[in-house]
């Protein structure tokens, strides 16, 4: 009854802001400022470089009509996420938890049932790679649930006297307190995140057998790789850390020898990424510096700024054979909410916030609802960051996390209502996508700056190379229109927030915050 009442208020509230959230689209869109939207035909390369999509399958698309969503819903709309230019999905956890988010994990072996079954996962994974999109999963491992079945046990254990064991025991006991332990009965144990959340001991040979079956078990499923949850809290520092990942790397090669694999290591510097993480094997770790860099750079409107971020995101993983950069906007663990709301719901700064990230080699990740300009009522609410996406009306909502604010307005308008106007956000997000996929230099390429005669510190000219491909991208940093001189090369695509790039010999006349790719 309750969840029926939320549902009706929730629909209530929705039908005036989806009539309100049209305005601003309308207001942006002028005919003599119309954008051109283009698609150019795609040259997908078969390796691991892809546009990446991170789904909260709670939140995404409810199949069954239980407020909830799950595996059949995200089966569901992957046209949509392929139309997008997406190639691979994230999958936030999927195993059956204790919690809403799922990072509490109590069944590495199976899914969550309020998300579907065993068989619904494997009718996704074959309903996305039909379509040429992949699937990874997250693959929580440094702590479990207090409540899954291995604490439990050896909870139970040491309770009755049982000895503590460095190399047998799955968690990290003392029978003393620590710092970041818990305490239960007259035992304690470690748990850096939540006391519901206890540590695993990952040095264990006992349990790294464990999970080399659990890492067997899904890829022999079909799984395209995983996204490693919390690796700086792998092991006592950044070299024990970086080693399990290698043993996890490793241990996945055995079972699938294109796995990909993806980590969520923040706090390192670049510089400690590479030497210790890096080297691991893993291919990737996520660049949680590129936010704030491509923030300050729209905010500065200086090319030199955001050609520094790209340079030093690029620094991170060369030399280093089969390592993939792996830069983003927003994502749950962002800390600072959504792009949106950093662009203070501007459309136009948060359009081209994603027209940046696009530039950057590597796999790029978006945060589902990014796309139409989602945002965080608290940015510092987690449930906040996972509310539903708005396909078309309230009917399509998802009953929000529990303790997520009930009043979400999606002040751009719905999927649907977006894709019906060129001059929305998620059609330029489309654009974007479609670039990195139709040249494989943008999305692969090493970048040269090129330096204009007339110098202006908005206007940034490099060329991406990779193989026998090389372009050259004009970028517009600034709100006002630019123009640069001495750019070689036949216009390709042009990427505009609003209006068209003109073009006059080897000079391009560009509107505010406009791309340009030329070959």
């Amino acid at each position: 009854m309750k969840k029926k009442f939320l549902k009706i208020m929730t629909a209530l509230v929705l039908a005036l802001t989806v009539f309100l959230a049209v305005l601003p689209l309308t207001a942006c869109k002028k005919d003599n400022n119309s954008r051109e939207v283009k698609f150019l035909e795609e040259n997908i390369i078969d390796d691991k470089y892809d546009n990446y999509y991170e789904i909260f399958v709670y939140s995404f698309c409810d199949s069954d009509g239980d407020g909830i969503g799950d595996l059949n819903g995200v089966a569901q709309k992957m046209d949509y996420i392929r139309d997008m230019g997406y190639t691979g999905i994230w999958l936030m956890p999927i195993n059956p938890c204790a919690s809403y988010h799922g990072y509490d994990v109590t069944d590495y072996y199976g899914i969550n049932p309020k998300y579907g079954t065993l068989e619904d996962y494997q009718n996704l994974l074959s309903v996305a790679h039909e379509k040429g999109v992949k699937v990874i999963m997250d693959l929580v491992i440094n702590h479990t649930s207090s409540q899954h079945p291995w604490f439990k046990d050896e909870l139970a254990k040491k309770n009755n006297g049982a000895a503590i064991s460095a190399a047998n025991d799955f968690y990290n006991w003392s029978r003393t307190q620590k710092d970041n332990y818990s305490k239960s009965g007259n035992v304690w144990y470690e748990a850096q995140f939540d006391s519901g959340m206890p540590d695993l001991n990952l040095s264990s040979e006992k349990l790294r057998a464990e999970i080399e079956k659990i890492l067997k078990h899904w890829l022999e499923m079909g799984t395209d790789g995983f996204r490693l949850d919390g690796c700086y809290y792998y092991g006592a520092g950044n070299a024990a850390s970086g080693e399990f990942c290698q043993y996890v790397h490793d241990t996945a090669l055995k079972y699938n020898e294109n796995v990909y694999i993806v980590g969520e290591c923040w706090g390192p510097s670049r510089t400690v990424m590479k030497n210790s993480y890096y080297a691991s094997g893993v291919e990737s770790f996520f660049d949680f510096d590129v936010t704030n860099e491509v923030v300050g750079s729209i905010n500065t409107a200086s090319g030199d700024d955001f050609f520094n971020s790209m340079r030093q995101c690029a620094k991170t993983v060369s030399g280093i054979e089969g390592a993939i950069a792996a830069p983003f906007l927003s994502n749950h663990d962002n800390g600072k909410g959504r792009i949106a709301g950093r662009m203070s719901r501007d459309p136009v700064k948060i359009q081209f916030a994603y027209g940046l990230l696009s530039l950057y080699s590597g796999n790029t990740f978006t945060y589902y609802g990014d796309e139409i300009g989602m945002f965080a009522k608290n940015p510092n609410s987690d449930p906040d960051l996972r509310v539903g996406i708005l396909w078309n009306d309230a009917s399509s909502l998802t009953t929000p996390p529990p303790g997520a604010n009930t009043d979400t307005d999606y002040a751009f308008g719905s999927v649907e209502a977006q894709l019906a106007d060129s001059n929305s956000i998620i059609n330029y997000y489309k654009m974007c996508n479609n670039a990195r996929n139709a040249f494989p230099a943008l999305m692969r390429g090493e970048a040269t700056r090129v330096f204009l005669d007339e110098y202006n510190p908005a206007v940034l000219v490099f060329k991406k190379t990779y193989k026998e491909q090389t372009i050259t991208i004009a970028v517009n940093l600034s709100e006002n229109e630019n123009r640069a001189d001495g750019v070689e090369g036949t216009l390709a695509q042009s990427i505009c927030v609003s209006g068209k790039i003109g073009r006059e010999g080897t000079s391009l006349n560009m509107p505010g915050y406009s791309i340009a790719i030329l070959t």
